[in-house]
């Protein structure tokens, strides 16, 4: 039996396709290892349901995961999977190549993550030939959920907010200045909290400071990233995340500035990635 996940920072979908083809749905926390040890890697794994089967009835297990780009990290990977997947062949694979199997399959042009991180690579015929972005939410991840929330929290910790934005941010959220610098810096996973005010913004777009906001993380995803790829006007762009789903007229209009054109946009690239590993 085969068993298919795509994994962002937040959360996990997993797919497992039984002998005779049929699929199964789960879902669990998002699996990174930059965030996770073996162990908690392990952990995780060890406590999903995949009734009516378990753990060791799996024969192959594709994981394609953010944060697994590099060869330590895929080690991470592979000794908390090989704790808990004991039957079964591991295959793991960095999220934007799941994202460009799932948006072009064998075909070309340039696949785009945007959800609570960002990516982008040019995939010609099956491959990945240059990828811009994926720094992480640190050192990059501009236009992503990520962005959008830092840049919400930034203006809102600097005193920069319309009194009438920042009276709507207070309403919603109940949160202090110092209960959110405690939760960046102390508590674990701080992209997941800073990616959820993304949602302040997606809610409030027609306003010209939302408006601005969002259209200036944009502008820089594509200037730090698309407009660098060698012929980029000549490919089509597609784009997987929830990001990208919910703010995709602002992200068309955005791609058509720069000559660009958005053909397809997913919200999750699981049903993609099912398609190619059938």
């Amino acid at each position: 039996m085969k068993l298919i996940a795509d994994s962002g920072s937040t959360k996990t979908d997993w797919r497992l396709l039984n002998d005779t083809g049929k699929q199964f749905d789960y879902s669990s926390e998002g699996i990174n290892p930059y965030f996770h040890t073996a162990a908690t890697i392990a952990k995780t794994l060890d406590e999903i349901d995949f009734s009516p089967f378990t753990h060791l009835d799996l024969t192959e297990v594709f994981f394609y995961s953010a944060g697994s780009s590099n060869t330590q990290n895929v080690k991470i990977m592979n000794e908390g999977f090989a704790k808990v997947f004991t039957n079964a062949k591991i295959y793991i694979y960095h999220d934007l190549l799941g994202a460009a199997r799932a948006l072009f399959h064998d075909e070309s042009g340039i696949a785009c993550i945007l959800g609570t991180g960002s990516n982008s690579c040019l995939f010609i015929n099956g491959e990945i030939k240059h990828n811009l972005g994926g720094q992480g939410y640190i050192l990059g991840d501009e236009g992503s959920g990520m962005h959008i929330g830092r840049k919400v929290v930034r203006d809102f910790m600097n005193d920069l907010m319309p009194e009438e934005i920042r009276k709507l941010f207070i309403d919603q959220y109940s949160l202090s200045k110092d209960q959110i610098s405690f939760t960046v810096y102390k508590k674990r996973f701080p992209n997941r909290f800073l990616a959820s005010f993304s949602r302040f913004v997606l809610n409030n777009l027609g306003n010209p400071y939302f408006d601005a906001l969002a259209d200036d993380a944009f502008m820089k995803f594509f200037e730090r990233y698309i407009i660098h790829y060698d012929n980029y006007q000549s490919y089509p762009m597609r784009l997987v995340g929830s990001i990208g789903y919910h703010f995709r007229p602002m992200i068309e209009k955005k791609a058509a500035h720069y000559g660009i054109t958005v053909d397809k946009v997913i919200k999750t690239p699981i049903d993609g990635l099912v398609d190619f590993h059938r």
